[in-house]
């Protein structure tokens, strides 16, 4: 079955790193004091933040569909994983295969008038989630 694609928007976005490892060892205390540890996995996965500014009514419902659709085309509200476009190296780019890590959530941006880019006046949200490699 094919991995779905995150959906296109007519706004990028911006894909942060946050600096939010996941522990990868086990800790088991003794009576003594001591701890004995052991490595739980051999990777650690990293987590992105992602940020998008000014979504149109549009783009905001196109994202909803994507991660609320539980079918193999959508990300089953973080149960499957989808494929991301890494957008912070344009000459190299990298796809990321990731799951929601944190669902979006939408800010009130407000109505905005119509700009010398063509994008069309109307109600804006911000939008802010995380996730997280396979």
């Amino acid at each position: 079955m094919p991995t779905p694609s995150f959906p296109e928007l007519t706004r990028a976005f911006a894909l942060r790193q946050t600096e939010d490892p996941v522990d990868p060892t086990l800790r088991s205390p003794m009576e003594n004091g001591m701890e004995e540890t052991r490595p739980r996995f051999t990777r650690n996965r990293r987590t992105f933040q992602v940020s998008i500014d000014l979504l149109s009514a549009s783009d905001k419902d196109a994202l909803d569909s994507f991660y609320q659709d539980c079918s193999a085309a959508g990300a089953a509200y973080g149960g499957q994983p989808f494929t991301l476009l890494d957008p912070r190296n344009l000459d190299n780019p990298q796809t990321l295969t990731v799951r929601f890590a944190a669902l979006p959530k939408y800010s009130d941006a407000g109505w905005i008038g119509a700009d010398d880019k063509g994008n069309a006046a109307g109600y804006r949200w911000n939008c802010q989630f995380q996730v997280r490699e396979m």
